[in-house]
């Protein structure tokens, strides 16, 4: 029980340091590129890596599960590629919208890749928090065409980017800085090519990139600690925390007032994340499909 409660704090801190970064970045505005953005933050990635790993050295490159590193870390730039797409062409509380349906993957993947026996509960708990997000960002849905879908399918990489850091630390498998250091390093390679296309961002705007070089790369450190001392599928409605978190914020620093649909929504994500821990998914120690293909 204190293993699980130690993961809701670190998912409750991420979400807390993510709900800052993105309203940094946000600030910056078209002043700097998304793949600008993401070379830095996973840059960043990379040096706080070495800062935790500065007695252990070159050791935290080893693993056993290279080719899983290497799916975990395109699967996230994947994601992010299609993050990029969905909000330069739909409306931004669709995109929104359907970013956060990656707690019904995280519960599918979970089940799927991990062997997490999801109760009916846990589904609800998932369902829940979908709606609440639905609540919360008021997205029209006015057009149809194949963005939407590429934006529903791609969000399932994000879903799939977070149960692969539970299949990764798996007994015996790496520790949490490996994952850290393979899904960083390849945001990096992935992403050099912005270097000879952009010029650097400009002076004023520096003091905006703590969001992606310190907020971003810490929260999502605290996201792959989390998944080691709590099943993934219980985790999944926490990740919803980033809207409640920006509700308070506009409340406390913007005097903004929430509107009925608003509170039913943090209403029914606070649910999500009771349920989701308190009857959501029974982890089975062994088991689940196993993936590595060397």
């Amino acid at each position: 029980m204190k293993r699980k409660r130690l993961a809701v704090v670190l998912m409750i801190a991420q979400a807390m340091l993510f709900a800052v970064e993105t309203a940094m970045i946000h600030h910056i505005g078209s002043r700097s590129s998304a793949m600008q953005l993401a070379l830095l933050r996973s840059g960043a990635g990379v040096t706080l890596v070495g800062l935790l790993a500065w007695n252990t050295g070159w050791s935290v490159m080893k693993t056993n599960q290279l080719s899983m590193q290497l799916l975990r870390g395109f699967v996230s730039v994947i994601y992010l590629w299609v993050l990029m797409y969905s909000f330069a062409l739909l409306p931004f509380a669709d995109a929104t919208a359907i970013s956060y349906t990656q707690a019904i993957y995280i519960a599918a993947f979970s089940a799927l890749l991990l062997n997490e026996r999801l109760t009916s509960l846990g589904w609800l708990a998932a369902a829940i928090g979908t709606v609440g997000a639905l609540l919360i960002t008021k997205p029209a849905f006015l057009d149809r065409n194949m963005v939407y879908i590429v934006a529903l399918l791609g969000t399932s990489f994000n879903g799939l980017a977070f149960v692969l850091n539970k299949y990764l630390q798996r007994p015996g498998g790496d520790s949490e800085l490996t994952t850290m250091f393979y899904v960083n390093a390849i945001g990096v390679l992935c992403n050099l090519p912005v270097l000879a296309t952009k010029t650097l961002p400009e002076p004023e705007v520096w003091p905006w990139l703590s969001g992606v070089l310190m907020f971003g790369p810490v929260g999502m450190y605290l996201g792959i600690v989390a998944v080691r001392h709590a099943s993934a599928a219980s985790l999944g409605p926490y990740t919803f925390l980033r809207l409640v978190i920006g509700v308070i914020g506009g409340m406390v620093l913007f005097r903004e007032t929430p509107d009925l649909l608003s509170w039913l929504g943090v209403a029914a994500i606070l649910s999500s994340c009771l349920l989701a821990v308190a009857f959501g998914s029974r982890e089975q120690p062994r088991g689940g499909l196993k993936l590595d293909f060397c």
